[in-house]
């Protein structure tokens, strides 16, 4: 992920934001980037394609990202119950219940043979739990 974080890097510095907020953006990317690689190309050998655009608009980041893996809406999974204990929890969902807990709105939609998540935040909003 060298290039994301010097796409990030670049993009936190050029907008003032805070380092604080730059992990957030990481980790957002991180998530939303693992997913892809893991189940995006269940049925194909060779890696595919993925945009990422970042904006602020006032004091909320923007970003988007753009996948043409295989269809796949982040946000209509149930989030894992966390108060059941570990050992007998369902495995998954962790990622996606940090994508909704760090942003403060998610959308997704198949546009074109391509996924598209757009995801917003106001910059120095608390983390919800």
């Amino acid at each position: 992920m060298p290039l994301v974080d010097s796409f990030v890097a670049a993009f936190v510095t050029e907008n003032g934001i805070a380092p604080d907020e730059a992990s957030r953006i990481l980790v957002l990317l991180e998530e939303l980037l693992t997913n892809l690689m893991k189940y995006g190309y269940p049925d194909r050998p060779e890696c595919g394609r993925a945009e990422i655009m970042l904006a602020l608009n006032g004091g909320r980041l923007e970003i988007e990202f753009i996948d043409d893996g295989c269809a796949f809406d982040p946000f209509a999974a149930p989030s894992p119950d966390l108060e059941v204990p570990l050992e007998t929890r369902t495995p998954g969902g962790l990622g996606l219940h940090i994508l909704r807990s760090l942003t403060d709105e998610a959308h997704y939609e198949r546009r074109n043979s391509n996924n598209v998540v757009r995801l917003s935040r106001v910059l120095g909003s608390p983390q919800r739990p």
